[in-house]
């Protein structure tokens, strides 16, 4: 375990591709957090009305795209919850309500110098990035 810990601290890690990798899962997350009851809804409407007979052969792959998605969100959220308060809350703000909200209003709402809230939103990008394995290693 150790000689895992000091290891990462010796590779390079492309920080670019790492911060989009991890804003891409968390728009996922977002995304499936707004429209996800939607989808269970529309689901069952069209399982009812019989021209929509694709739609009933394809419900299995729906279902189980769905469970991957709730994974994937319980992942996120575990993750998140391990973070700093200040580090949590800059996440959410930003990156998971429904409504996104821009960086320059949210380090005013925070009370953060520009500087500060970038440094701890990358610090928290990179520690979600350990956590769930979407580090981008420089080749």
């Amino acid at each position: 375990m150790v000689e895992r810990i000091l290891n990462i601290e010796q590779e390079q890690i492309d920080r670019r591709a790492t911060r989009k990798r991890v804003e891409s899962v968390l728009e996922a997350v977002r995304m499936y957090r707004a429209l996800g009851d939607l989808r269970k809804v529309n689901e069952a409407i069209s399982a009812r009305k019989e021209w929509f007979k694709v739609a009933e052969r394809t419900a299995a792959y729906q279902v189980g795209s769905d469970e991957h998605l709730r994974g994937i969100c319980d992942e996120v959220e575990q993750a998140i919850s391990r973070l700093d308060e200040q580090e949590q809350g800059i996440i959410r703000e930003r990156y998971l309500k429904r409504d996104k909200t821009f960086d320059f209003l949210l380090f005013h709402e925070l009370n953060l110098s520009e500087r500060t809230y970038h440094r701890i939103k990358a610090r928290a990008i990179e520690k979600l990035a350990y956590m769930l394995r979407l580090e981008v290693k420089v080749q």
